[in-house]
């Protein structure tokens, strides 16, 4: 009995992988979708924070695995990470427009 139970669990892995690459495909391009998101405008970052804390606390009501709380925590405070960055970024374009608004015209300087 135990070579047909070693043989089943075999079987299973085996059936398992190409469900498992399909679900680590998925889940990058997810990653990916939301980084997107969050780099084209900071409302859109805020947005998909609240979708991943909305799913975060849903996963956390319903049971999930520990591992799947812990990838949608992890891709929530990647997206947190990306959003102070961007706001650093903005900040120093704005700093970077002011300071060459403030530079003479050159046009004017050249006739003088």
């Amino acid at each position: 009995m135990s070579h047909i139970t070693a043989f089943v669990d075999e079987d299973a892995g085996r059936e398992l992988e190409p469900a498992s690459a399909e679900v680590q495909a998925c889940l990058a391009l997810n990653r990916a979708i939301l980084q997107t998101l969050a780099s084209l405008s900071p409302t859109l970052a805020g947005v998909a924070e609240r979708a991943l804390s909305d799913e975060l606390d849903f996963a956390r009501r319903s049971g999930a695995p520990h591992r799947t709380v812990e990838l949608i925590q992890d891709a929530r405070d990647q997206l947190q990470d990306d959003a102070a960055a961007l706001e650093m970024m903005g900040a120093l374009e704005m700093a970077l427009v002011a300071a060459a608004d403030a530079l003479p015209d050159i046009a004017g300087l050249q006739k003088a």
